[in-house]
């Protein structure tokens, strides 16, 4: 999977929140997705990377789950076929006092990213 990530200042090793955005060539708003990242910046970097991989070679999710790819997964994929642009943003480290579940809910919020809208790729 092609994707840009976007400059920071945040430290990749701690806990974060973190914006997947994808760009039709014209400019227009494809797909936005807010997540978090538990142990840094692996679990954007290579698993979504892997998974999208795994769409586009028809590869099942897991063996006992087979159709479990989530929306953002179906997006990032059809958006590398497509040649659309991706960007990965870190958007804030987790301090050990803030609750990163209710930190990632804030930043959904924030950036709209959970609705019916076809771009809104939160369930």
């Amino acid at each position: 999977m092609r994707f840009q990530v976007l400059p920071h200042t945040l430290n990749e090793a701690l806990p974060l929140i973190y914006m997947w955005e994808i760009y039709e060539p014209s400019g227009g708003l494809v797909g936005r997705y807010v997540g978090k990242a538990k142990s840094g910046a692996t679990r954007p970097l290579r698993h979504y990377t892997r998974n999208v991989v795994n769409i586009l070679l028809s590869k099942p999710y897991r063996k006992t789950n087979p159709t479990g790819y989530r929306r953002v997964h179906l997006a990032l994929a059809e958006a590398d076929r497509k040649g659309h642009q991706i960007t990965l943003q870190f958007l804030c480290n987790i301090a050990f006092d803030e609750n990163i579940n209710e930190l990632e809910r804030k930043y959904i919020r924030a950036y709209g990213c959970s609705g019916r809208e076809t771009w809104q790729l939160n369930a």
